[in-house]
């Protein structure tokens, strides 16, 4: 449990810094949240947890072809903020748009 605690500290500290340093430098942050800094705490986790290769092969293998569905949420996200669009509105769309990506994917990818 105690590890678990650790794990969930860790992503969240590096889930603030991240946004902290974005309310200052737009262009840092998005920089920085585009790393695959999610990734690799997640490798980082499961090496030191089961220290299994295939696993890890698997996991970023997914993650790869995983990435085209995650473009479909942030291709309206740009345009819509663009516009002015309402907040909600405009993640209600994307989060659509990236379930259709990650069905396409799930059925004819996977």
């Amino acid at each position: 449990m105690a590890f678990i605690i650790i794990k969930v500290l860790i992503t969240a500290l590096v889930i603030v810094l991240v946004t902290e340093i974005a309310k200052r430098h737009t262009s840092l942050g998005g920089l920085i949240a585009a790393m695959p800094i999610t990734t690799l705490l997640s490798l980082f986790w499961l090496y030191y947890e089961k220290k299994d290769l295939a696993l890890l092969s698997d996991f970023t293998r997914a993650i790869f072809w995983g990435i085209f569905p995650t473009l479909l949420f942030f291709i309206p996200a740009i345009f819509l903020f663009k516009k002015g669009w309402n907040f909600y509105l405009v993640l209600g769309i994307s989060f659509i748009c990236l379930g259709i990506g990650a069905y396409i994917h799930q059925k004819y990818v996977s």
